[in-house]
């Protein structure tokens, strides 16, 4: 019995000292005619040490009207890591028309499959077409 103990110890002094990465998002969007929008996300890691692999997913919609388009998703690189204090930017240009965008930018572990950032962002398109 006394040789689990250490083991247990260990296993929770682990999962105690883990904690999520913080990652530090936003997103920019711009357009080129005719219909072509560019999305420009930038991801910084926060934290003095490197993160887990990470999974990475932008999907969109558009809005014509008051209504909100069907989600596409338009950027899913390959699971990357960030090192510390590190800003990785990534870039996507679709042909999309519309009034609106809203943009999801959604990060998680790869290992735990725990989301880390779940955000929304949205703006009005300026000449945006019907």
């Amino acid at each position: 019995m006394t040789g689990k103990r250490p083991a247990l110890a260990f296993m929770l002094l682990m999962t105690a000292c883990s904690h999520p990465s913080v990652i530090r998002t936003s997103v920019e969007f711009g357009t080129k005619p005719p219909d072509l929008i560019t999305i420009t996300v930038r991801l910084k890691n926060q934290e003095s040490r490197t993160t887990a692999e990470l999974l990475i997913d932008v999907s969109v919609q558009l809005r014509r009207g008051e209504k909100w388009g069907k989600a596409a998703s338009v950027m899913q690189p390959e699971p990357t890591v960030l090192n510390r204090q590190e800003e990785r930017i990534l870039r996507s240009t679709v042909k999309l028309s519309g009034e609106g965008i809203r943009a999801r930018v959604t990060i998680k572990e790869r290992s735990s499959g725990r989301v880390l950032v779940a955000e929304e962002f949205e703006e009005t398109l300026q000449g945006g077409s019907t």
